[in-house]
C-alpha cells in the first residue's frame, strides 16, 4: 500500500491506491510471463547446440535477491553430481527373511509400478487363458511329472521311453514347418536366436526323418524345436492370443529340457532353448510369469558363461559358419541381458567387462545369412550394444551412481552413432518389414529415454513449474521428446500390425514407460510450451492401451495406471493451484496404498510391503469352453488328439466394480468431458478446447461440478478418486 488508509488526500495527483496496486500487479505478471517465455526459448535453443546450460540460466534468483542489489546465488549443482536417493524399490511380502521379495533398481520403475498395481477394469474381457495353470492335465503322467519338475532333472528316469512319448506329441511335419516359418517371419525384427538353417534345414529333418545316416536328436534338440513351435503358435495370426496349442508345445518343451540336466549336460542348444522359453513366458499373457522370463534369461546367460561362450571361438580353433553362429548368438544373448538389466534395474547376468567375443563382420553376414530373413539390424545392433548399451549398463549399475557429465557424454555417443537405412526393396514378408522399420525407428529414442529417465524425474520434482530451469533440465526435454516419439510410432505400428504388436509384450512395456513420462508432465502442467501437447499425447496413449487391452494382458495391466494419471491431469486442469501445491507436498491427498508415479518411475528409494488393505475380489466362477472354441485353439492336424482334455478350463470373470477398480463408466465420463477420447482422428476435439478465459473453460468446470454434486450417484462411487472428488 502507498499510505496507511488506502487513499491519498484530495487534490492534484490524487488517486485510489487499489487501482494503482492492481495495475502494477497486472504489469508485473505480464513482465514475469514474458521473462519466463524468453528463458524457456533460450533454454530450448541452448539445448539444441550444447550439453551445458546457458550462463544466463545457471543462476537462481530469490525474491529477496530480486529486490536488492546483491548478486544472485549460483545454482548449487555440478555436472559431476549424480542422482539423489535413487536406489529403486524393494517389494517385501511378509517376513523379511522368509517372505517373497523383489527388487527393481532405479531404471526399473515401470516394472515396479506394474507390480504394485491392484486395480482391474471389469468391462475389458480377460484373455481366455489367464488361468492356464488350472486346466485339466491331459499329458502322460511321465511328461507331466517332468513338466512340474522344471528345470530340475529327477533321477531314475526311463529316458528312452519318455523321449518316445515326447516325440509322439509332435505335430504333423507340414504344421511344424508352417509354425517355424511363422516364427521366423513374425519375429525376424527381434534379435535372432535360431536361424532358418538350424530349424528347417537341421532340426526338422533330424526329428521327423531319422535314418542310419542321421543320428537321433537329443532331448534338448527336441526342447528347442518345441519352443520354436510354441512361439510360432503364439504369434500365429490365425490363432487366438495365448492359445492352447502354444501352451501344449511349451509344456512338452519343458519336459524335454528336464530329460537332460541343464546344469551338468548343457550345450549351445540348451542355452537357446532356455532363451526361447524366457521369451515365451514374457509373451504368455500372465503377468506373474514376468519373473520366470527374467530368471530363465539369466539362467541361459549363466550357462553361456559356463561353456565359455563369452570368449571368441577363434581362441578354440573354431572357424567358418560355426564361429559365425556362435559370435552372432552371443551378441544377441548379451544384448538381451543388457536390455533386461535396463528394464528391471538389476545387474546383468553377463558383465560387459568379461565379454571378449568379436562382432561378426559384414562379409560373414553376407555369406552365412543369404537365405535368412533380414535380422533386425544385423551386426549393427551388436556394434550398438558394444559401443553404447554396454557403457550405459556399466555406468548405471555401478555402486556409485553416474554423475550428470557422464550421462551427457553417453547421450552424445548415442546420438552420434549412425543408424543404417532400411532397404525397402527386400522381397520379404510385409509384416516383418513393417516391424523391422518400427524397431529401427525407436532404437535410439528408447536408449535415450532409459538414460535420462532418472534425471527427468529429478527435474520434475525439483522444479515442477519449470523443469527447464533445473540444472538437469536437458534430461527433461530429452526424456519427454523421446517418450512422445515412442508413443507416436507405437500408435502407428499398432494400426498397421495390431495382432502381432499385441502379442509382443516388450512393445507395451516400452510404450508404458513413455506414457508415464508424458502423463507426469500432463499432471504437473509446467508453465512452458511443449510440442506435442502432453495431455493430448496422454489421451492418445490411453486410447492405444484401451484398444490393445482387449487382447494384450500387459496393456490391460498398465491401463488403470494410465487412467489414474489422466484423472490427475484432469484435476490439474480444474485446479492448477492445488496441483502445484501438491507437487511440493504430494502425499496428503493421496491414499497410502497409492504410489506416487513420479517417485516410483524415477527410481526413488522405497520399501514396499504388502498392504493389509486388500482390494476386494468377487468370487470366480469357472466357465465351460465349447467344443468349437477348443477346436479353434487347437488345429486338427496334430498327431495326438489332446483337444478333448481342454474343455473344462476355468476363466477369469469380469469383476464387479468395487473399491480399487477402474470402470469404463468412468471412461465414458471423461470421454464426455474431453470429447471423443477413443478416436484416432487427427481432428478429434482436444481436452484443452478454448483458451483460458473463454466460455469453454467455464462450461467445462460447470459440467464437472455438476457431475460431482449429483445426488443420484451411489455412495462411495468416487471414493477411489481421492478427497478432491468428494
Amino acid at each position: 500500500m502507498l499510505c496507511p488508509n488506502g487513499t491519498m488526500p484530495p487534490g492534484k495527483g490524487s488517486r485510489f491506491v487499489g487501482v494503482a496496486e492492481e495495475y502494477l500487479r497486472h504489469k508485473a505478471a505480464k513482465l514475469e510471463e514474458r521473462m519466463r517465455s524468453l528463458e524457456d526459448a533460450l533454454a530450448i535453443l541452448q539445448g539444441n547446440t550444447s550439453t551445458q546450460p546457458h550462463p544466463l540460466l545457471t543462476t537462481i534468483w530469490s525474491n529477496e535477491e530480486a529486490d536488492s542489489d546483491t548478486p544472485p546465488a549460483m545454482a548449487e549443482f555440478n555436472t559431476h553430481d549424480g542422482l539423489i536417493d535413487a536406489l529403486g524399490s524393494l517389494h517385501l511380502d511378509g517376513d523379511p527373511q522368509s517372505g517373497t521379495a523383489r527388487f527393481f533398481g532405479p531404471s526399473g520403475g515401470s516394472e515396479s509400478l506394474l507390480l504394485a498395481e491392484k486395480r482391474v477394469i471389469p468391462d475389458i474381457p480377460a484373455p481366455s487363458t489367464e488361468t492356464q495353470e488350472t486346466e485339466a492335465d491331459y499329458l502322460s503322467h511321465l511328461i507331466s511329472n517332468l513338466d512340474q519338475a522344471f528345470p530340475l532333472t529327477p533321477s531314475g528316469l526311463p529316458k528312452e521311453q519318455i523321449q518316445e512319448i515326447i516325440e509322439s506329441y509332435l505335430p504333423e511335419i507340414q504344421r511344424a514347418v508352417s509354425l517355424c516359418e511363422t516364427f521366423l517371419k513374425s519375429l525376424s525384427w527381434l534379435p535372432q536366436i535360431v536361424s532358418r538353417q538350424q530349424t528347417i534345414d537341421h532340426l526338422i529333418p533330424l526329428t521327423y526323418r531319422p535314418g542310419l545316416e542321421r543320428p537321433r536328436c537329443g532331448p534338448h534338440d527336441l526342447a528347442l524345436l518345441f519352443s520354436v513351435l510354441a512361439l510360432g503358435a503364439l504369434v500365429d495370426p490365425t490363432l487366438p492370443p495365448y492359445n492352447a496349442e502354444a501352451r501344449h508345445y511349451h509344456r512338452v518343451a519343458r519336459a524335454a529340457l528336464c530329460l537332460q540336466s541343464v546344469f551338468s549336460e548343457r550345450s549351445v542348444v540348451t542355452i537357446k532353448a532356455l532363451h526361447l522359453m524366457s521369451m515365451y513366458y514374457g509373451m504368455s499373457g500372465i503377468e506373474s510369469n514376468a519373473e520366470l522370463c527374467y530368471s530363465l534369461l539369466n539362467l541361459a546367460c549363466q550357462a553361456a558363461l559356463q561353456i565359455g561362450f563369452h570368449k571368441d571361438p577363434s581362441r578354440w580353433g573354431i572357424k567358418g559358419r560355426e564361429a559365425y553362429e556362435r559370435r552372432s548368438y552371443f551378441w544377441t544373448l548379451f544384448s538381451q541381458s543388457l536390455w533386461q538389466s535396463l528394464a528391471t534395474g538389476r545387474p546383468p547376468a553377463i558383465i560387459p567387462a568379461v565379454a571378449d567375443c568379436q562382432v561378426p563382420n559384414d562379409l560373414d553376414e553376407a555369406t552365412y545369412r543369404s537365405r535368412d530373413i533380414p535380422i533386425s539390424f544385423g551386426n549393427w545392433s551388436s556394434h550398438f550394444t558394444k559401443e553404447c548399451l554396454a557403457p550405459i549398463i556399466e555406468a548405471t549399475q555401478a555402486v556409485k551412481p553416474p554423475d550428470y557429465q557422464t550421462i551427457l557424454e553417453l547421450d552424445r555417443k548415442i546420438r552420434q552413432f549412425p543408424v543404417p537405412e532400411l532397404q525397402n526393396s527386400t522381397p520379404f514378408d510385409r509384416a516383418a518389414m513393417e516391424m523391422h522399420a518400427f524397431s529401427q525407428s525407436r532404437y535410439k529414442e528408447l536408449t535415450l529415454m532409459f538414460l535420462h529417465r532418472g534425471f527427468f524425474a529429478q527435474a520434475m520434482g525439483d522444479f515442477p513449474s519449470d523443469p527447464l530451469r533445473s540444472p538437469v533440465g536437458r534430461s527433461f526435454m530429452v526424456a519427454y521428446q523421446c517418450a512422445s516419439v515412442l508413443i507416436t510410432v507405437t500408435i502407428n505400428q499398432f494400426e498397421l500390425q495390431p495382432v502381432l504388436c499385441s502379442r509382443v509384450w516388450r512393445v507395451w512395456t516400452i510404450a508404458f514407460s513413455a506414457a508415464v513420462i508424458v502423463g507426469t508432465v500432463a499432471i504437473r502442467r509446467p508453465g512452458i510450451p511443449l510440442d506435442p501437447d502432453p495431455f493430448e499425447h496422454l489421451e492418445k496413449a490411453c486410447t492405444l492401451f484401451h484398444d490393445a487391452a482387449q487382447t494384450c494382458s500387459r496393456a490391460k495391466t498398465a491401463l488403470p495406471i494410465l487412467l489414474r494419471l489422466r484423472q490427475k491431469a484432469v484435476h490439474a486442469r480444474m485446479d492448477p493451484l492445488q496441483i502445484r501445491h501438491a507437487s511440493h507436498n504430494p502425499k496428503p491427498s493421496e491414499s497410502e496404498d497409492e504410489p506416487d508415479e513420479l517417485d516410483v518411475f524415477g527410481g526413488r528409494t522405497q520399501l514396499v510391503t504388502k498392504s493389509t488393505k486388500q482390494v476386494p475380489w468377487p468370487p470366480r466362477h469357472p466357465i465351460q469352453l465349447s467344443s468349437s472354441t477348443a477346436s479353434q485353439n487347437n488345429p486338427p492336424d496334430q498327431r495326438n488328439n489332446y483337444q478333448l482334455h481342454l474343455m473344462n478350463i476355468p476363466d477369469v470373470q469380469d469383476y464387479a466394480l468395487g473399491e480399487g477398480a477402474v470402470g469404463l463408466s468412468e471412461l465414458a465420463l471423461l470421454r464426455e468431458i474431453s470429447g471423443p477420447l477413443y478416436s484416432r482422428s487427427p481432428c478429434a476435439p482436444s481436452f484443452y478446447g478454448p483458451q483460458h478465459g473463454q466460455q469453454g473453460d467455464l462450461m467445462l468446470q460447470d459440467r464437472w461440478s455438476s457431475f460431482l454434486n449429483d445426488a443420484s450417484l451411489p455412495q462411495g462411487y468416487l471414493s477411489h478418486l481421492g478427497p478432491q472428488a468428494r
